[in-house]
């Protein structure tokens, strides 16, 4: 049974006992991402994420990296924008040393100015690296264009000029102040015990003062179309619309219509893009939420001179689902396979680390799995007409393409 922990230092902990395993997912959630950065911090939540690898009061790098691989354990991190999070996937009999080894990151890291200057290198290759990938070029031009201006609508690492304005005393005064109990979520799924969690915790994560989390500004969403140019084989189309947020009542329903649209080879997107037309060898399309909006988004790919040819299918499917709603069939199977992808991913302690952890911290509220699969189970053709008419709305959709040759499209004509 999920259990919720709240410490004297702020600290929320929630936790799943899963005694059937020998392993333990542990998961620091920090409210720190891109989101609730200036424009002047852009990148500093990754930039810390990578710097809190590189050597505390007790380890080296080295140390670090060893003392999970030493023990054929995981350790990693990534950053969101409205997160970061840190995690390890270890041997139950290996969950104090998860746990003190994620602390002594957490709150003794030296930040050593030699260290930042190596990764500031380090992220600005992967800044490179990114631009590398057409997808994701694509994907953040989409978001740019959705949200201008906008938290949300700024990348995750920064950019090249921010990473590199930024020094150490910034980042250190950053750490202090949002690294903090009051804004993080210990989340511990697999064989372990709460009194054990909650005693460990309490000796690692004493209480420290710092900076609220701050509100964001409500995003306004704008559709239109944006391109980049770039010397490259294929033509990369973004297309979608504003979503909504974590805690809309709407967010079910709207996950059934973005899986039936693009969410796997039975998809509409997927049949008419690649089975019927062969234009692409993948297309797809999510929907993610955030605390405060979202999107649903279209990925995929083709030849320069199938593009014209490509976004106009990529429209039609989102137009047709528009009028004409969805058959039976497809609510029924977009129903099933969410609840049994959901229901698969609760046998792994990451994915129920995962889940714990990104609810509580997101929505203040416990992860409940019947809930879910409940309200997955009830979505109807009504719910999809509603969503559907509420996001799927002429003059917001938002277009990106990433080619060597544009297509000379309006998203305003497209929808």
């Amino acid at each position: 049974m999920t259990e919720k922990i709240v410490l004297p230092s702020g600290l929320r902990i929630v936790l799943e006992p899963m005694p059937h395993l020998r392993s333990v997912s542990t998961g620091l959630w920090v409210s720190a991402g891109s989101a609730y950065e200036t424009a002047q911090e852009s990148g500093m939540s990754h930039f810390l994420e990578h710097l809190l690898f590189k050597g505390t009061e007790k380890r080296t790098a080295l140390q670090i990296s060893a003392t999970m691989e030493g023990v054929g354990g995981i350790l990693n991190a990534f950053t969101s924008r409205e997160h970061t999070c840190y995690y390890t996937r270890s041997m139950d009999e290996h969950f104090r040393l998860s746990l003190e080894l994620l602390a002594d990151m957490y709150n003794h890291s030296l930040l050593d100015p030699k260290d930042v200057e190596r990764e500031r290198n380090v992220i600005m290759e992967e800044i490179n690296m990114y631009e590398d990938s057409p997808e994701d070029v694509a994907a953040d031009l989409f978001l740019s264009q959705l949200w201008p201006g906008h938290p949300y609508g700024r990348p995750i690492s920064g950019t090249l000029s921010s990473v590199e304005g930024v020094g150490r005393d910034q980042l250190a005064a950053y750490w202090r102040s949002v690294y903090v109990p009051r804004r993080t979520v210990l989340a511990v799924a697999g064989n372990v015990q709460p009194e054990q969690v909650a005693e460990l915790a309490e000796a690692l994560f004493p209480a420290r003062s710092g900076q609220a989390l701050p509100v964001l500004p409500s995003p306004s969403a704008q559709g239109g179309s944006v391109s980049k140019v770039k010397d490259i084989e294929q033509s990369h189309v973004c297309m979608g619309f504003p979503g909504i947020s974590l805690d809309d009542p709407d967010y079910y329903a709207a996950n059934v219509l973005a899986n039936i649209l693009g969410g796997g080879a039975s998809s509409r997107l997927f049949q008419e893009v690649r089975e019927k037309r062969a234009l692409s060898y993948t297309s797809y399309c999510y929907l993610d939420a955030f605390d405060q909006s979202g999107y649903l988004m279209a990925y995929s790919a083709t030849h320069p001179k199938h593009t014209q040819e490509l976004i106009q299918v990529m429209a039609d499917q989102f137009a047709d689902l528009a009028a004409h709603g969805v058959s039976d069939e497809e609510l029924q199977r977009s129903r099933d396979q969410l609840r049994g992808t959901l229901l698969l991913s609760m046998e792994s302690s990451s994915s129920v680390m995962s889940r714990l952890g990104r609810t509580e911290l997101s929505l203040g509220t416990l992860f409940d799995l019947e809930d879910r699969v409940n309200k997955l189970a009830a979505v109807t053709h009504e719910d999809i007409h509603r969503v559907s008419q509420r996001l799927l709305r002429p003059g917001s959709m938002v277009l990106s393409q990433v080619s060597p040759k544009p297509a000379a499209v309006e998203a305003k004509d497209l929808f």
